[in-house]
Formats: C-alpha cells, structure tokens, sequence
C-alpha cells in the first residue's frame, strides 16, 4: 500500500466524517482499503484515491468497511435503569417525550429505549425515538430487527422471549417495536445541525472516542442546540470530560454518565427599577416551590472506586463492571498510568483492540518507559495481522529494556565502589 495514499484517504476521513487518526490503526485502514481495491479490480492505489474522493457510493463503501458495529440490547443496562427511574417520578407525560440515538449501530440502543419506556409505563403515542448512524448497513440491519445471540450480551434479560420470536435467520423482534424507532442515515457532523426537533433525551454514546477536537466540538454544539433545557444527554464513560459543566450538571448515579441540561438563565432587564419594591419588616420570605413532575432526586456523589476493587471485580469474572468502575476511577484520576494500562488490558481481553489501544497508547504517553503496555501492543499487533508495526513496538521495547539494563549496571558500579578515604 502507498503510503501517502493511504494518508490522503485519512486525512480524508478526518476531513468529511471527523475520524480522529489515531482511532483507525494503520492495519485496519490497510485492509479496507485493500478491499475496495480488490472489490474494483484495481491495482493502482493512486487510480482508487481519485476514486473515492470523486464517488459518493465508493467513499460510503469504505465507510462500511471501516465501521465494526458494536453493541447489544441494553448495553451496560444503568443508563436504561436511570430513564426508567426518570419516567416514573416525571408521571404521565402532559406532551410526547422525544429521544434521539445517534450513533446507533444496528439499532440495539434505541429499540432498548423503546422497551425501557415501555416498562416504564408509557404507552407508544406518548414517546418518539429517532435514531442515526452513519452506515446504510447498519440502518438496513436495524430497519429489519433480525439479531444473533451476540445482540444479547452482559446481564441475562428475561424479557427477551417477550419481545422477540426465534426464527431460522435469528431472534426477530415484534413489530410493535419496530415501528417506534425512525431510523435516519447519515454522517453527524453534517446531519446533527440540520436537525430541527428538540429532544428531551439524547443517547450519544461511544462516538466522540473516535473524532478529533474540532469533530467533537461540532458534535456537541450541534447536540446541545437540540437538547431542550433540563434535558438529559447520556454519554459513554471514556467521553465525560468533554462536557462543558457550565452548561450541564451530573446526574451522579453510578455507571450512568448522564447529564441534566441547565434552564438557560433569564436575560437582565434592560434597566434597573426606578424604586425596588420593599418589604415589609413583618414579611417572612416564601421558599421556591420546586415542582414535583421532574427528574428523580440527585443522589450524593457516589464515593470514587479504586483500583483493587477493579481487580477484584476482574477476578470474579465481571469484566463488564471492572470496565465500567475503571472508567469512573479515571474520571477522577485522568494522569493515572496504571489506570489506563488496566483498562487497555480489560478492553484487549474482550477484544476490542481500537479501545484497547487507546488505552495503551495513553499509558506510554504519561509512562513512556512502561514494559507492560508496550508488551501488550505488541501482542496486540501480532494478532492483528499487523507484523511491521509489532516489529518496530518490540524493537522499541528491546532498547527501553537494554537502557534500563545499562541504568541498573551504572548504578550498581556506583553503589559497589569503595569511596576514597
């Protein structure tokens, strides 16, 4: 492959869709483009570049073989818990409750929302859900709501058989689901401002992980506009810091990573009062009557986990929730190295590697000298197919290893000499 056209293709990719360069590997961009090209028949990667820039349908092709869906039915389950929680204390809805999904995959998130405000007592006329995601696959997947056994991962749902018959092709969801999601095509950073409903609940999830700055910038001015005050907005757990906390306030439920919209403030008057009104002295003043038909109460702030307890929860095989009580440890300990190599090490052994190398990538940026993540990388490449970027990390790791090596022998001269009398 020629590097510089692979490069134009991501520079491309960051230009029209927002990728951040560090969230595609060198390898997976490699066989997507591989792929195209022996899909065309073409043998000149310059000749495929002129392509792709000039097609609509061929740059759309390469997003699909560029996206990797991941995700399943009630996906970490809390964030779902929490909108059940916030439907009941709101009672019954005076107007229809929007909710938007974006991204949202093959349509497991927002169908979720469908059958958690369900159970939450609302009825289909007093809720609508739209959901966006970039890949025509993966709406056309959504749009029929035929899933494996891999849609229905983490915590056992018992409800599954409620909502969905077994066929020969896969659980097929009921149709009385299926027509309570709108399912939209497109790319965010130009389908998001374009938008003009407001919602009362946004789940954007697990996007801004794989967008550069100014992506993300774009992302979450477009989200806050259509995010109506006092609205919630869910996040994924690697994606907290981003939020303007001017503007947002945390739910603080654990493993939720919500945020509540702040009313905007009322403009000042244009000019002061003449003669403010006085009270009088006998006057006792009234407190603020807040309404009841809101959001449940705020919890107090959870106390932060540490990382024994992640350990722990890793040895009991509850890789999920280790995932999660990580995540919360490095919300409040950003710099932690140790942190970071933990979670790439949880994420490499459920086998998302572009989390996992994230991670890992992170680690050696506050710890260069880490043998461990470093270790990990490599190992990670190797599996991957991705044998020239495994030999340079081994290389790299084989002259970290002979420096600490020469570190440890000059200290032991030091050490072991005789001092002079």
């Amino acid at each position: 492959m020629d590097d510089s056209v692979q490069m134009a293709i991501a520079t491309l990719l960051s230009q029209k869709a927002g990728f951040d360069a560090g969230s595609i590997s060198a390898s997976r961009l490699t066989r997507a483009i591989s792929s195209r090209l022996a899909a065309y028949g073409f043998t000149n990667a310059q000749a495929y570049l002129s392509r792709v820039q000039s097609s609509l349908p061929e740059w759309e092709a390469l997003i699909e073989a560029l996206v990797v869906p991941e995700t399943w039915f009630f996906r970490d389950r809390k964030p779902f818990d929490y909108l059940k929680q916030y439907i009941i204390a709101e009672g019954a809805a005076t107007r229809r409750l929007r909710l938007l999904s974006v991204p949202c995959s093959t349509g497991e998130e927002p169908y979720s929302l469908a059958i958690a405000l369900l159970q939450a007592g609302l009825s289909p006329d007093q809720f609508v859900i739209d959901a966006i995601d970039i890949s025509h696959h993966a709406i056309a997947k959504a749009k029929c709501g035929v899933y494996t056994k891999n849609s229905f991962r983490g915590e056992a749902w018992n409800d599954r058989d409620r909502y969905f018959q077994q066929t020969s092709e896969g659980f097929q969801l009921d149709s009385s689901i299926l027509k309570l999601v709108n399912f939209q095509q497109g790319n965010v950073l130009t389908l998001l401002p374009s938008l003009t409903q407001q919602y009362d609940v946004i789940f954007c999830r697990n996007l801004l992980i794989y967008l550069h700055q100014d992506a993300c910038m774009q992302v979450l001015q477009a989200i806050d506009r259509r995010l109506s005050p006092q609205g919630l907005l869910f996040m994924g757990s690697a994606e907290t810091g981003r939020i303007d906390m001017t503007q947002y306030t945390s739910v603080r439920q654990p493993f939720t990573f919500a945020f509540r919209k702040l009313a905007a403030p009322p403009p000042p008057p244009k000019s002061p009062p003449k003669t403010p009104p006085q009270r009088p002295p006998s006057a006792v003043p009234q407190p603020y009557v807040i309404s009841h038909n809101a959001i449940p109460p705020i919890a107090p702030p959870s106390p932060v986990p540490d990382l024994q307890t992640v350990n722990q929860l890793v040895e009991a095989g509850q890789v999920t929730e280790a995932i999660a009580l990580c995540q919360t440890y490095l919300s409040h300990n950003r710099t932690s190295s140790e942190a970071h190599l933990l979670l790439g090490q949880l994420y490499q052994t459920t086998q998302q590697d572009l989390q996992a190398e994230q991670y890992f990538q992170r680690t050696l940026y506050l710890q260069p000298d880490s043998q461990a993540a470093l270790l990990s990388l490599v190992a990670l490449k190797e599996r991957q197919g991705d044998r020239a970027s495994a030999d340079r990390l081994q290389q790299r790791l084989e002259r970290l290893q002979h420096h600490l090596k020469s570190q440890s022998s000059q200290i032991t001269k030091v050490v072991g000499r005789t001092p002079d009398v």
